[in-house]
């Protein structure tokens, strides 16, 4: 870091928060603030009361008195009265994007930013498996789990790939991106933005930071930075013959360019329309980056935790854990993977105060049963108990969900989990519910 950083603000001490302290200089003074004891006690294990202040409570002006720059986490809400007058007041913001990006100047590695109201995960964690395959150096970062700060010897990279949550762009201004792509955007955190046009503008704040941009050109709410884009990819026809088409010629899935370039699917494992979606996301980011790129061995792809995870079978019935469905056009996607099949859907939590409708014609569908947990549950009641066809309970514990769900399905049934909100009303994240829910259903 700057020789000239003396003291740092960290608002918010977990794994973010954590990350940017260990990348600070030793010398540089760490004023830690969190809401969590629990949190604040861990960075003071850590980092220790020498030199460093820790403070809980409530957020006061003069903890920004004689600091640098204030680094603050994704949990921690710009919009906090005293954030937006320090703002005004030409106070330095970081997170630990910007941070990496001001420090690091990447000669000869290539960056693939992706982001997206669902789906960045998969894709990078896609394009992270297809760059090892070939041989290629390659490490996904971000909001994907481990802190870009955290990378050990960035620079012996062929190839660096960030998932960019909507907070992680707030503050980034300024940044070495070859690619970024725009997966998708539905409503979303809208506990955290005033207006779904904010969420929007911060999402394509990515399109003016990277050299070579493409998006979804199915998306609708997309359309107003279809001008910005370079390249799309989607399943409606396009007049640029660079741009990624997904094609079903007699019934033999494959994605094809204008100009000759093609790659079948049939080896693809994942299930679900979406999946396709996403490797011709991930195909159309290492292709703009590296031409003559040949070595998609797609066959191998593996899913991510907790996205569409299949557990196990039991009695004929099929267990799948969607815990990182956190809104609900991630549930309706694995909704739609599951064509045909009687599906007993555990649900709820914190909805992010989402519009829940959009849920109602899949419900209708194929869900005969929904198991409701958490705060939110008699929201989804509120919403959708005039569905005849659809069975509602609510459950106070994740295990009696489950074991209601085991209880009314049959062989050749799903059982479910995917949630449509946060987690954080009953646990520390989403990781923490699924791996709940796989406890629970390995013990049937």
């Amino acid at each position: 870091m700057n020789e000239n950083i003396n003291h740092v603000l960290i608002l918010g001490c977990g794994q973010t928060g954590l990350s940017i302290a260990k990348y600070l200089d030793s010398n540089t003074k760490i004023s830690f603030y969190d809401e969590s004891k629990t949190a604040l006690d861990n960075a003071r294990n850590l980092f220790g009361t020498k030199k460093n202040l820790y403070f809980l409570g409530d957020l006061k002006e003069l903890l920004f008195e004689n600091v640098d720059f204030v680094a603050i986490s994704p949990g921690v809400d710009p919009r906090h009265p005293l954030l937006k007058r320090m703002i005004k007041k030409g106070v330095t913001f970081h997170n630990d994007i910007s941070l990496f990006f001001e420090k690091k100047n990447l000669l000869g590695i290539k960056v693939i930013a992706v982001t997206g109201t669902n789906g960045k995960t998969t894709v990078c964690s896609m394009i992270e498996q297809i760059a090892l395959e070939s041989g290629l150096k390659a490490k996904a970062v971000g909001n994907i789990g481990l802190p870009i700060l955290d990378i050990d010897q960035v620079e012996t990279l062929d190839l660096l790939i960030i998932e960019l949550s909507s907070f992680q762009l707030e503050l980034l201004n300024k940044a070495k991106i070859d690619v970024g792509v725009i997966l998708n955007i539905s409503d979303d955190h809208m506990d955290r933005y005033d207006s779904f046009k904010q969420y929007f503008q911060v999402k394509a704040k990515l399109f003016d930071l990277a050299k070579i941009n493409i998006i979804n050109r199915d998306d609708n709410k997309l359309d107003a930075l279809m001008h910005k884009a370079n390249l799309s990819f989607g399943i409606s026809e396009s007049n640029n013959k660079y741009d990624y088409i997904l094609s079903d010629n007699n019934h033999s899935p494959s994605i094809e360019r204008g100009d000759g370039f093609a790659i079948e699917l049939n080896s693809l494992k994942l299930i679900g329309e979406h999946n396709k979606f996403n490797i011709m996301a991930a195909i159309a980011c290492i292709k703009s980056i590296l031409p003559n790129f040949k070595h998609f061995k797609i066959g191998n792809l593996k899913g991510v935790n907790h996205r569409l995870e299949r557990l196990k079978n039991l009695q004929g019935i099929e267990f799948y854990n969607d815990s990182k469905a956190t809104n609900v056009n991630a549930t309706i996607t694995a909704l739609k993977s599951f064509d045909k099949k009687n599906i007993f859907l555990i649900a709820g939590g914190d909805s992010k105060n989402q519009i829940l409708k959009p849920l109602e014609k899949y419900l209708k569908q194929g869900v005969s049963s929904l198991y409701l947990i958490g705060q939110d549950a008699h929201i989804f009641e509120e919403n959708f108990n005039f569905i005849k066809s659809l069975k509602i309970t609510s459950h106070k514990l994740m295990k009696d969900a489950v074991l209601s769900a085991y209880e009314d399905a049959e062989a050749g049934d799903i059982v479910l989990l995917s949630p449509a909100c946060a987690s954080y009303d009953m646990y520390k994240n989403y990781k923490e519910r699924g791996d709940e829910y796989k406890s629970i259903v390995e013990e049937l």
